[in-house]
């Protein structure tokens, strides 16, 4: 009995540690781009993918993009952006409320930064200079995947808006970025269905593993 308690204490801490909330900093253009070039300029290489839902009420796109860091301080690093944007479609069907609540990336643990003052960054989320929108609540690192919450979710109301997004947000690697598959998880809602779940696959740049 013993043995079976310490087994299920030792699996219960395992995954508790899985999990690491990671730490988020409030940033701005061009100041961010400042740890990458002398001139705080980038030349960024930017991809999006989108999927419609299967009712066909919206559409949701996934924008990523990937820049090699050319200052003293930053080479060898590459730095990774990512927004989230769902549309309508032009549609006004019966009432249809889409929610993303989470991004999952296999990203890897993101590299630490200094900024604003701080030494342990490891997330940041331009909310000046940039496009506005609905900032993350939360970052976690479980094992291998970055996962970005969002709390209240990413949410359109098909009947009555056109477009809603999440601000830009950004991490740093030490690995040169590779196509990768990126999980959405959310829900739809309506007077026929009620609330169904989904979970969507996006393509998006990401560290090479």
């Amino acid at each position: 009995m013993r043995i079976v308690f310490i087994f299920c204490a030792a699996l219960l801490l395992a995954l508790g540690v899985s999990a690491q909330s990671l730490q988020m900093v409030n940033a701005n253009y061009p100041g961010i781009y400042c740890r990458f070039d002398p001139n705080c300029k980038v030349s960024a290489n930017e991809q999006s993918d989108s999927i419609t839902t299967t009712n066909g009420a919206a559409t949701c796109t996934l924008m990523s993009r990937s820049f090699p860091g050319t200052s003293l301080d930053s080479q060898g690093t590459y730095g990774y952006e990512y927004q989230l944007t769902i549309d309508s479609n032009g549609q006004t069907p019966d009432t249809n409320i889409l929610a993303v609540n989470s991004l999952n990336l296999t990203f890897g643990a993101p590299n630490y930064f200094s900024f604003a003052s701080r030494a342990s960054n490891q997330v940041w989320m331009v909310i000046a200079g940039g496009p506005t929108g609905l900032a993350p609540a939360s970052a976690s690192l479980d094992g291998s995947n970055v996962v970005i919450s969002f709390d209240p979710p990413l949410s359109l109301n098909t009947l009555t808006d056109q477009s809603t997004n999440t601000l830009v947000f950004g991490m740093i690697s030490d690995s040169a970025p590779q196509p990768a598959t990126a999980i959405i998880e959310g829900s739809t809602q309506d007077p026929e269905h009620g609330k169904l779940p989904f979970k969507l696959k996006l393509r998006a740049q990401c560290p090479g593993q």
